[in-house]
């Protein structure tokens, strides 16, 4: 043989040797790719409300963190537990960032101990730029500052990857939720090991909440980012104190523990006796995946059982089920209002609400659309009790993501989000329209059907 035809020969031997390794391969990750999409996609539910007898109480917060971090290797998703019925001394909702990050940077100046700060969106803009800054301070003093952020949300290892590593440096305790792969545990920047369960991927942490020396949280829909302050995004946080930040609190460290963070042997400094323990009561709803959803069930139940008014905040109102349960309210008589954006940031769920606009209205459910901003709180008030948190009435935050949301029994509470929300943003709202056009209306209908994936 010439060198040609050698090397020929020796092509076709590794074509030989390499077509069934490939395929082999292509199989693999096939698999691969069809197990994360089923394990993303599915959609699974447990019974987790209302809270059994073994739930976790404000008493019992501390204890139960301290078994939670003594586990060998607990993992995101053993956050899934019930949290007892609670009491709260103050709920104050704001509505805007131009009103409620003022309080919560105040509250944060005013720590002494420890901030703890649970966020699915801190980006490096002039917002998340100036709490950075504040938090290195505040550690100067020598205030502890615990951090978990999702990855895809904050952008920890890209853009805002400056700001993160500053105050990592500073002292700052940081974990990672790796929502795309691959995930690693442990401290950010560089104290993390390949978690070999690849737990994370797929499951983003859209969670908000702020706990501050143990007394006062924070909670809402609002990420720490320069649109929610500029008005671009409309959105609610709500002030907390009383017993149930000792279950909030129980919540972000058995969270930081999941995600690889330390946390010290003694942990009592972290639940002190509340200035007031409160007498409203209150309970915190999750949604963790694989199948805890006690912030889907307690809304669906209070959908079914509201007497006189309804009134519902959310950006991605994609789930049917619930907008029956909407419609069913108001043809048994009670008063429904929805109030969504008049241009969406998600048009496909927009589209996906649309298809039932016709339904809705002529249930007599009032539709409000507000213009001039993206309506992103996610606020439901039946009667005399709220529901106030991150969870979107989409198969995401229902189901899928790590949500959090706080559910309170109030006729006070319930007249504040009607004194400082609903009644100002419907004032400033137009009456929704069924959608007009073959064209449109098969947009819709479509949008509708894979409202699945939305």
């Amino acid at each position: 043989m010439d060198s040609a035809e050698v090397a020929a020969e020796q092509a076709s031997r590794f074509r030989r040797w390499w077509r069934p390794v490939l395929g082999v391969l292509g199989i693999l990750a096939a698999l691969f790719f069809f197990l994360v999409a089923r394990r993303v996609l599915a959609i699974v539910q447990n019974p987790s409300w209302p809270p059994g007898k073994d739930a976790i109480t404000a008493a019992g917060a501390q204890l139960a963190t301290e078994r939670f971090a003594a586990r060998s290797d607990p993992k995101p998703a053993d956050v899934g537990v019930s949290f007892a019925w609670s009491t709260a001394a103050t709920l104050d909702p704001w509505p805007e960032g131009k009103n409620f990050f003022p309080r919560i940077y105040a509250d944060v100046e005013k720590a002494k101990f420890s901030i703890h700060i649970l966020m699915f969106g801190w980006r490096e803009g002039e917002v998340g730029t100036k709490l950075a800054d504040l938090l290195v301070e505040k550690m100067k003093q020598g205030v502890q500052v615990r951090i978990i952020v999702d990855a895809a949300g904050s952008k920890p290892y890209g853009p805002a990857k400056p700001m993160f590593t500053h105050l990592a440096d500073a002292g700052a305790q940081i974990v990672v939720n790796d929502t795309f792969p691959w995930d690693k545990d442990g401290l950010y920047p560089d104290k993390t090991s390949f978690d070999w369960s690849q737990d994370d991927v797929g499951r983003a942490d859209h969670r908000k909440l702020y706990v501050i020396d143990g007394t006062v949280a924070w909670i809402g829909g609002a990420g720490i980012e320069d649109h929610f302050e500029n008005g671009k995004f409309h959105d609610v946080m709500v002030r907390v104190t009383g017993n149930v930040v000792r279950q909030a609190q129980a919540l972000f460290l058995m969270s930081f523990r999941a995600q690889g963070g330390p946390l010290p042997a003694d942990l009592s400094p972290y639940f002190p006796k509340q200035p007031d323990p409160g007498k409203i009561p209150i309970a915190i709803l999750q949604t963790v995946p694989g199948g805890f959803v006690s912030a889907d069930q307690a809304i669906r139940e209070l959908i079914d059982h509201a007497r006189t008014r309804l009134d519902i905040m959310n950006p991605y109102f994609t789930d049917t089920d619930l907008v029956q349960r909407v419609v069913a309210a108001a043809k048994r008589g009670v008063k429904v209002r929805i109030v969504v954006s008049q241009t969406s940031n998600n048009p496909q769920a927009t589209a996906a609400l649309k298809y039932h606009y016709s339904d809705l209205i002529h249930a007599g459910v009032q539709v409000w659309e507000y213009p001039g901003a993206v309506v992103h709180a996610k606020l439901i008030v039946a009667d005399d009790t709220s529901i106030f948190g991150t969870v979107n009435f989409d198969a995401w935050a229902l189901y899928r993501n790590f949500e959090i949301a706080m559910v309170a029994r109030s006729a006070s509470v319930a007249n504040l989000f009607e004194e400082r929300v609903f009644g100002p943003d419907i004032a400033k709202s137009t009456a929704g329209t069924p959608p007009d056009g073959l064209g449109e209306r098969f947009k819709d209908w479509l949008w509708d059907r894979l409202a699945y994936f939305l």
